[in-house]
Order: structure tokens, then C-alpha cells, then sequence
């Protein structure tokens, strides 16, 4: 299997592929976090761990398309405010 990155002139179908690819990783990533936060501990570091794999997918695939002018680059990451 290749990669659009692979050709220069992909072509459209390529690029929204890519990024339906994108969104579906940060999705499954938001979803494996709500998860977490109702699983049991071990599990808890399981499903984490497995959305941070998603989020860091999405964050290639962006870079790819940003590098091709597609996408924009990823924003600074908010602080996430502290629990009580």
C-alpha cells in the first residue's frame, strides 16, 4: 500500500481520503478517552494509551497534508484546565 505523500500529483480522492483518515482517528481517539474515564484503572491506561496512538496518527497525516498545502498545521494545545 502506498501513501498519497508518495505522489506529488495525487489526486483529489487521495487528499479527502487522507483526511476522512484524520478525522477518523481524532474521533476514535475522543471516544477512547470517554471510555477511559469510565473503565477500571488497568483498562483505563490500555484505552489511553491506544487513543494517544490515534491522536499522534492524526498528527502525521496533518503534517502530510499541511506539507501539501491541504491542511493547516496543528494549533498549540490548549492547557486543559485542572480537576478538583
Amino acid at each position: 500500500m502506498t501513501s498519497a505523500g508518495a505522489h506529488p500529483g495525487s489526486s483529489g480522492s487521495d487528499l479527502s481520503g487522507e483526511l476522512r483518515r484524520m478525522a477518523l482517528h481524532l474521533e476514535t481517539a475522543a471516544v477512547l478517552e470517554l471510555r477511559a474515564a469510565r473503565a477500571e484503572p488497568q483498562q483505563r491506561a490500555v484505552l489511553r494509551r491506544r487513543a494517544e496512538q490515534r491522536r499522534q496518527e492524526a498528527a502525521r497525516l496533518r503534517e502530510r497534508l499541511a506539507a501539501r498545502g491541504v491542511a493547516l498545521p496543528p494549533r498549540a494545545r490548549r492547557p486543559t484546565a485542572p480537576s478538583a
